[in-house]
């Protein structure tokens, strides 16, 4: 929407293909209400639109429509479909039902789609803000506990201070030095725990924090009703890849 607007001033005509059916993309379908309410971002989309961006909603590029077809039909593509694909934990019983990934939960809350979380106990994993985010709608959605568990310190969690703080505040409990093992779940296939490996601190990395390692004790049994993985968040560039997109590790490369 930026590149349009901006490319619109510059007296070109920019068109811009979405996959959802509203505009915003992460703003929208990442950012939970309290933080950015939808109100302000709406009036911020029209004003873009105001100055003659033209619009094709519920458009994926690879299925309903094809690259070389843009690229019969315009004079240059831009490339920005973010990072809206979540990140695996890769560890035994992943797939059990109510394990979700923040950016399925909070795309879902974008949609209308609210989980019911009135009274069931609530583990995220992760120590960026989306986790913050994650535990914060969590509370705000009626969980009776929400245990952010990280397996690094809490000095070394990627969200800002103020994030953290607030997510505290509200009731947010942060397990830090634990690393998840392994999810348990009943007959069913639900989620009934999270058993993680309690982490000492080692070696400092090359991204200057101090590495974690499994410490000489044993795992801990954490009751839960629903899972929140939020460890990051993947690019899904595979079509563009097989259409002669160059990436490295997932990555457009511009």
């Amino acid at each position: 929407l930026t590149a349009a607007y901006f490319l619109t001033l510059m007296g070109h005509k920019a068109v811009v293909y979405e996959q959802r059916h509203k505009l915003g993309g992460m703003l929208r379908y990442g950012i939970p209400d309290y933080r950015l309410p939808p109100e302000i971002l709406d009036r911020d989309i029209q004003y873009i639109l105001d100055t003659g961006v033209e619009t094709v909603m519920d458009s994926s590029v690879g299925k309903d429509v094809t690259m070389e077809e843009l690229k019969r039909d315009y004079d240059a593509v831009y490339i920005s479909i973010g990072a809206h694909d979540d990140k695996k934990l890769r560890i035994e019983g992943e797939d059990s039902i109510n394990v979700v990934s923040a950016v399925q939960m909070l795309r879902g809350i974008g949609e209308g789609e609210i989980p019911d979380l009135k009274g069931k106990r609530v583990c995220v994993i992760g120590g960026g803000n989306v986790a913050m985010d994650a535990t914060r709608t969590s509370l705000r959605l009626g969980a009776s506990q929400v245990t952010c568990v990280y397996r690094r310190r809490v000095e070394d969690m990627t969200a800002l201070p103020e994030e953290i703080d607030e997510a505290q505040t509200e009731g947010g409990h942060i397990l830090s030095l634990h690393a998840p093992s392994r999810i348990e779940h009943d007959s069913e296939g639900k989620v009934t725990a999270l058993w993680a490996q309690p982490q000492i601190i080692s070696e400092v990395g090359r991204d200057g924090r101090p590495a974690p390692r499994s410490a000489a004790s044993d795992p801990v049994r954490i009751p839960c009703d629903y899972i929140v993985v939020a460890i990051g968040q993947a690019i899904g560039s595979q079509y563009f890849e097989t259409n002669g997109i160059e990436t490295k590790r997932g990555a457009i490369q511009a």
